[in-house]
């Protein structure tokens, strides 16, 4: 019969039994370390590897994969949510462009002044009317999903059975999500 083996001469068994590995006779002068990248048959620095990862900014030169290598234009296309779950899509936010909601029954027509912002109109035609408002909007938030604040900017005023009637501008502000997607184009009218 074998006595139980203790942790440590188990431990010693093991690197006893652990096959020898060969280490490098040390030198008196070391040598100097010198990096240099495998050369292809062709005597070339091999192609830098692609990469499926965000930019990390407008200098960023690394190749995507799937594509060409040359960097991509980051797409002015958003999709755009509004607080209510609505949503329209919008090809590029930084030229003018509109969207509908409420079963077509409203359209909104963004003039952008900045990157950052600018004004929309709402025009309201149904149910024998219309009516028509305006929002200062706001973007904040990284660029890949930006938060779109609405400010209300001017009077409310709506026109039925020959009447108008207008309404001061209220502190009235809500929010929307802008998310980037790949480019695309406006569709026919």
């Amino acid at each position: 019969m074998f006595a139980p083996l203790s942790i440590g001469a188990f431990a010693l068994l093991l690197v006893a039994c652990a096959p020898k590995q060969e280490q490098p006779a040390p030198s008196a002068t070391p040598q100097a370390s010198t990096t240099t990248p495998p050369a292809t048959a062709a005597g070339t620095q091999p192609e830098e590897k692609c990469t499926n990862e965000p930019r990390t900014d407008e200098n960023d030169q690394r190749p995507r994969c799937g594509g060409m290598g040359a960097p991509q234009v980051a797409s002015h296309a958003y999709r755009i949510t509004l607080d209510n779950g609505e949503s329209f899509t919008a090809c590029d936010i930084t030229q003018p462009f509109n969207g509908k909601i409420g079963r077509d029954m409203i359209s909104m027509d963004f003039t952008p002044s900045s990157a950052s912002g600018g004004t929309v109109k709402w025009h309201f035609a149904g149910a024998g009317g219309t009516v028509d408002m305006a929002y200062d909007y706001r973007l904040s938030g990284p660029e890949e999903r930006m938060t779109g604040t609405f400010q209300a900017s001017s009077a409310v005023c709506g026109k039925a059975s020959g009447l108008t009637a207008c309404a001061a501008a209220k502190q009235q502000s809500f929010t929307s999500t802008w998310t980037r997607i790949p480019a695309c184009t406006d569709s026919p009218k």
